[in-house]
């Protein structure tokens, strides 16, 4: 199934206004799946930029994937966490910083696999391209992180 992109950015956007509006105590939920407020710092801007992604738990951990509803290109996202990994998420009525690390090797096998079993339309996304869907581990944020002037940046590959 393929969502058309006019509609998945209306969605987008009405949904931020609708978690904002209620503190998320609204739009932290889309039918059976758990959607989050992603907030980066754009790498050319400097503005804040906010996305509602699906998103799986994975200890205190949350996980996100970089599909873009299949587009052959990255979400601006992506760009964004890979100049500066420094986010911060909005997940129903709970709101922190974190730190993304991009999952690689078997980790990412893993979560992969969790995604495709949440909802088959990961399975449709992969089957609109050939570019590979990155995979992001938002970590909570140290004290030690969140006091340091410099960007954390992950080191390994960046497929």
């Amino acid at each position: 199934m393929h969502i058309p992109v006019p509609f998945v950015t209306f969605f987008d956007k009405s949904n931020q206004w609708l978690y904002s509006l209620t503190g998320g105590l609204f739009g932290g939920q889309l039918l059976l799946y758990s959607m989050l407020l992603l907030h980066t710092v754009g790498r050319k801007t400097g503005q804040t930029r906010t996305h509602t992604l699906l998103y799986l738990k994975d200890g205190e951990d949350l996980v996100i994937c970089a599909s873009n509803d299949g587009q052959a290109h990255y979400p601006a996202w992506y760009w964004n966490l890979q100049d500066n990994p420094r986010a911060r998420v909005q997940a129903g009525r709970t709101t922190y910083d974190v730190v993304a690390q991009e999952a690689q090797g078997a980790e990412y096998e893993r979560l992969w696999q969790r995604f495709l079993k949440k909802t088959s339309l990961y399975a449709d996304h992969r089957k609109r391209t050939d570019r590979h869907f990155p995979i992001f581990v938002l970590k909570p944020a140290t004290a030690e992180e969140l006091t340091s002037s410099v960007p954390v940046k992950e080191t390994g590959n960046h497929a």
